[in-house]
């Protein structure tokens, strides 16, 4: 009994520094997505106006046969599955890595998986017969060197399709999908809506390529911030979850360590009026 009661107790040790690590990662998000919804939010307009004007660019670019074509010898359209480095986000990174393995195309694509989680469940969960290539950051958001890195790398693509979390409320994300690289097909309907015949100064092939590395980066930058967003929603609500499960097990815990305790000192006390009796005997 005295060895059950001493498993008890450090089973309850354990649970306590369990409730308490949810408890400090459910107080750090809960700070942490204040700040970052606030910053997505502040900015929203700002990434949309850029999404379109790229947009804009790019299809005038096309329509105008100034559209530089990518003579990398490799695909024209890269892939991408953008997830963390670290665990305890629900099942965000599960679900991008699901949608990308579900949607992305097995024959005129490449395709890169950025994030240890993502890597983990591509080598481990899924059985695609196209080679992958794999990117990690040091910490789940890059620093600005890192970015320019991948960027530079993913600049021979003309399509570059981002798979990633995004932020809908505090307890729902969705897998969103968004091509950075904003290149319309030829025939898109898109290319028809403006007819106006716009003059660029300064011109258009330089104000592309402009736009083919600051605005790129500014758009990778909102996926980095809305995927963080999404991330931190959803660990907020799995520590929550932690914490109900956690307590719910002290609880039990508690009632059984003290029932054994009652038990054991019964047992205890049994025995000693047993030895009683014998030495009146």
């Amino acid at each position: 009994m005295a060895t059950l009661i001493g498993a008890r107790r450090k089973e309850l040790d354990d649970l306590e520094t369990i409730r308490f690590v949810t408890s400090a990662l459910f107080e750090v998000s809960a700070e942490k997505i204040d700040r970052l919804r606030s910053s997505f939010e502040r900015n929203a307009s700002f990434y949309k106006e850029i999404d379109n004007l790229y947009k804009y660019v790019k299809q005038a670019a096309l329509s105008r046969n100034q559209l530089p074509k990518k003579s990398n010898g490799s695909q024209q359209k890269i892939s991408i599955a953008f997830t963390s480095n670290s665990r305890f986000y629900g099942s965000v990174n599960t679900d991008v890595m699901n949608s990308y393995i579900k949607n992305i195309d097995n024959t005129d694509s490449d395709y890169m998986v950025i994030g240890r989680m993502g890597e983990f469940f591509m080598r481990n969960f899924s059985d695609i017969g196209k080679r992958v290539s794999f990117l990690s950051f040091k910490k789940d958001d890059p620093t600005p060197e890192e970015t320019h890195t991948f960027l530079e790398k993913i600049s021979v693509y003309g399509q570059v399709y981002v798979f990633y979390s995004t932020f809908i409320n505090i307890f729902t994300q969705k897998v969103s999908t968004l091509d950075i690289a904003h290149t319309p097909a030829p025939d898109s309907s898109e290319n028809k809506k403006d007819s106006v015949d716009y003059i660029f100064e300064p011109e258009l092939p330089q104000i592309l390529a402009f736009f083919e590395t600051r605005v790129r980066y500014l758009l990778f930058q909102r996926i980095m911030l809305e995927s963080e967003l999404a991330r931190t929603a959803a660990r907020l609500i799995a520590m929550n979850k932690a914490q109900d499960r956690a307590d719910s097990a002290l609880t039990t815990l508690q009632h059984l360590l003290k029932r054994d305790a009652e038990t054991f000192n019964d047992a205890r006390l049994l025995e000693a009026f047993s030895a009683i009796s014998k030495w009146k005997k």
